[in-house]
């Protein structure tokens, strides 16, 4: 009798896991804080799943409502570079689909919640004789052959495996909100790069034409602006798109930062997701590339239930590492410089840049790849 799995934290993506191991019969608990509860807040906050991610959520029986995504525009709110991508471009039926984060959490987690330990978390994990044993805030222990670190950012445990990380520090404050839109298409999402602003408008609404905003200001821009100079500071962009946007709730902030450990594993103990990475939220990318962590540590978790083995094993985990860590750091190196490229105000890079976007919208091969790579299907 194997001992079950011990998933540390049960949002979004450690309960996916838990779903993951779940339709393989593979025994889990999950130890949640602070397990999901409704907030005036719901609602606000939004997620973009590419089309990889959707599928297998629809595999494992999530259904919650979407938007879906058949097309993306970005501008250079500089100059007249200008990029465009459909998703019959890749011969896909969407590009990805558009969900509130706290429906998404709270579907997960009523799937997994016969298996969480509640208002408990992990303080801290000792290898003992081939198993890890695990000690809780309220004092007790639970031997498991492997403690899964998926806490989010800022996870102290996660340290415990790896103390050395990357970060980059954008200086920029996100804010994101939903707007009540006339004039757009509400198939299609759209990303406006601009004077070191990057504002993006995804679909939110099957009735209505609700979109979810996400916009990355500098601090130095952001400090001490109250809602009504934020809301006032849609005008630019309403000129650009040729639409109207008019505010339908509160904003809710946060900084900016990537970070990236060094090693995600050691015997008996291994880190998914935002506790092992980060990035800017620029590409949409940031739940998809840690769901995707969970999908390829499930199969290494069922590669050594299949032979008798046990998951902790540094064999396996090394495995998770290696097929997952070089992609995601791909990833967070790709968007970092797509970042640093819009960041640059010299005037003839900018015409360069606005040359590059057009010509390589009229390289249908090319962006056939990078659907491809963005939606999970093929990577680079």
């Amino acid at each position: 009798m194997h001992r079950p799995v011990l998933i540390s934290g049960g949002g979004i993506v450690g309960a996916f896991l838990g779903l993951e191991l779940a339709s393989r019969n593979i025994p889990f608990q999950i130890i949640e804080k602070t397990p999901p509860k409704p907030s005036e807040l719901d609602g606000i906050r939004t997620l973009t799943l590419n089309f990889t991610v959707n599928e297998r959520l629809k595999d494992l029986g999530i259904s919650i409502p979407h938007s879906t995504i058949n097309k993306m525009r970005v501008f250079d709110g500089l100059g007249t570079g200008f990029l465009s991508f459909h998703a019959e471009d890749a011969d896909l039926d969407y590009l990805a689909s558009v969900v509130d984060f706290a429906e998404l959490r709270k579907e997960l987690f009523q799937n997994i919640q016969d298996f969480v330990i509640p208002n408990k978390s992990l303080e801290s994990f000792e290898v003992k004789n081939s198993s890890v044993e695990a000690r809780l805030d309220d004092g007790s222990n639970i031997l498991s052959p492997l403690v899964v670190i998926a806490e989010g950012r800022n996870s102290k445990t996660a340290e415990k495996v790896s103390l050395k990380k990357a970060q980059t520090d954008y200086h920029q404050i996100a804010r994101t909100f939903l707007v009540e839109a006339s004039g757009l298409k509400n198939d299609t999402a759209i990303q406006v790069f601009n004077e070191k602003e990057i504002f993006a408008l995804m679909p939110f609404s099957q009735s209505g034409n609700y979109f979810s905003v996400v916009w990355s200001v500098p601090e130095s821009k952001a400090k001490d602006q109250g809602n009504d100079l934020i809301f006032k500071g849609l005008n630019k962009y309403e000129k650009k798109l040729s639409c109207s946007l008019k505010p339908a709730s509160e904003i809710l902030s946060f900084p900016l930062y990537s970070h990236h450990l060094k090693k995600y594993s050691k015997e008996g103990v291994c880190v998914v997701a935002d506790s092992a990475h980060s990035i800017h939220p620029l590409a949409g990318q940031g739940i998809n590339i840690g769901i995707a962590d969970a999908g390829i540590l499930a199969e290494e978790i069922d590669h050594a239930f299949n032979r008798g083995d046990s998951p902790g094993k540094t064999m396996y985990l090394k495995n998770y590492e290696l097929r997952r860590k070089s992609l995601n750091a791909s990833m967070i190196n790709g968007v970092d410089l797509l970042f640093r490229i819009f960041q640059e105000e010299n005037p003839y890079f900018r015409v360069l840049r606005n040359i590059g976007l057009r010509g390589v919208d009229r390289l249908g091969f090319i962006k056939k790849q990078f659907i491809l790579h963005a939606s999970g299907i093929q990577k680079i």
